[in-house]
C-alpha cells in the first residue's frame, strides 16, 4: 500500500519549484518595452532573474532533476528513463546556453534583443516544465515504492541544505513580491 503523503513530498517540492519558476516567467513579459522609459531599472531587474533562473531554476531545481531524479529513473527503468531523461538533460544545457547568451547581450545593452530571447526562453521553459509535471513526476510516483520516493524526497531536501535553504527562501520571496 502506498503511503500518500511521502508519495506527495516529492512531487509538491519540485511542482512548487516550478510554480515559482512560472511565476518568474510571467515577469519576463510584463517587461517587454520597459527600457524605452527606464533602461536602467530594465538592466536592474533583468539581472536579478538572470540570476534567479541561473541560480534557482538552475541550481536549486535542475540539479535536482540532474543528480538525483534522473538518474534514480534511469536506474529503476532503463528504457523510461533513457529518451526522456536525455531530452530533458538537453533542455537544462539549452536554457544554460541561452542564459549566457541573454547576459552577454544585456551587457551590450542590446535591451529588445535581451527580451526577445528572455521570452523565447520561457516559452521553451513552460514546456519543459509541462513535460516533467505531465509525464515525469506522475511516472515517477508510479513507478517507485514509498520508501524510495521519501528518500529521493530527503535528498532533494539535502540538495537544498547544500545550496543554502536561506538564498532559496530569498528568491522565491523575491519573485512572489515582484508578482505582487
Amino acid at each position: 500500500m502506498k503511503i500518500q503523503v511521502m508519495q506527495n513530498n516529492l512531487s509538491k517540492l519540485l511542482l512548487d519549484e516550478h510554480n515559482i519558476i512560472q511565476k518568474a516567467g510571467k515577469i519576463i513579459f510584463s517587461l517587454k518595452n520597459t527600457w524605452l522609459d527606464n533602461a536602467e531599472s530594465y538592466e536592474k531587474n533583468i539581472q536579478k532573474l538572470i540570476e534567479f533562473f541561473s541560480a534557482y531554476s538552475d541550481d536549486y531545481h535542475h540539479k535536482k532533476e540532474e543528480e538525483i531524479l534522473f538518474i534514480a529513473i534511469s536506474q529503476k527503468n532503463e528504457s523510461i528513463g533513457g529518451g526522456m531523461v536525455d531530452e530533458l538533460l538537453d533542455h537544462h544545457e539549452t536554457f544554460r546556453a541561452t542564459l549566457q547568451k541573454i547576459s552577454k547581450l544585456l551587457a551590450a545593452k542590446d535591451y529588445q534583443s535581451v527580451q526577445y530571447n528572455l521570452e523565447s526562453y520561457v516559452v521553451n521553459l513552460e514546456d519543459h516544465i509541462a513535460i516533467e509535471n505531465d509525464e515525469v513526476f506522475p511516472m515517477t510516483d508510479s513507478i517507485f515504492e514509498d520508501e524510495e520516493l521519501e528518500m529521493l524526497y530527503h535528498k532533494c531536501i539535502d540538495k537544498d541544505n547544500e545550496l543554502g535553504i536561506e538564498r532559496k527562501k530569498e528568491f522565491e520571496e523575491f519573485i512572489n513580491e515582484f508578482n505582487a
